[in-house]
């Protein structure tokens, strides 16, 4: 019984393997990757001192937008999370799409939000016009702790 499941297991591997082939890479045709880098410096209109850091990836794919925020270096009790169009370097924007990531709590390090939703035509041009960027909202900082320039890659 053993020997029959093992060969199962590995008739199952050789049929993946076949199946695959080095000619597609699984990337959808017309995918969008825009990245940030977060922290307390490009907190606008003012700096906002902390150790907290993170880093943002967004993807487009027609109106579907998807996104990955991770806090790299603790921060304390997120609130709110969301893409925001950028009118100025130094004004904070209007709120285009919200994370709406689980509050946390002291200390937090880890994904702060991950999710998708299908937005209209004007998130998309702001992205493309390189006008918006994510920001991540805490009881301390309820403007915004740490904040990032969305930039396509």
């Amino acid at each position: 019984m053993r020997a029959s499941r093992v060969f199962s297991v590995l008739a199952a591997v050789a049929a993946i393997g076949v199946a695959c082939t080095d000619d597609v890479t699984g990337i959808p045709a017309g995918l969008e990757v825009y990245t940030a880098t977060l922290n307390g410096a490009n907190e606008a209109p003012t700096p906002v001192t902390t150790t907290a850091t993170g880093t943002a990836i967004v993807t487009v794919l027609g109106n579907l937008v998807s996104w990955k925020v991770d806090v790299l270096t603790a921060i304390d009790s997120i609130s709110a999370g969301h893409i925001h169009r950028r009118a100025a370097d130094s004004v904070a924007g209007n709120v285009r799409v919200d994370f709406a990531p689980t509050p946390t709590g002291i200390g937090f390090t880890g994904t702060a939000t991950v999710g998708s939703a299908t937005v209209v035509d004007s998130i998309l041009t702001i992205l493309h016009e390189g006008r918006a960027y994510v920001n991540i909202h805490t009881k301390a900082h309820p403007g915004g702790e740490i904040r990032g320039t969305l930039v396509r890659q």
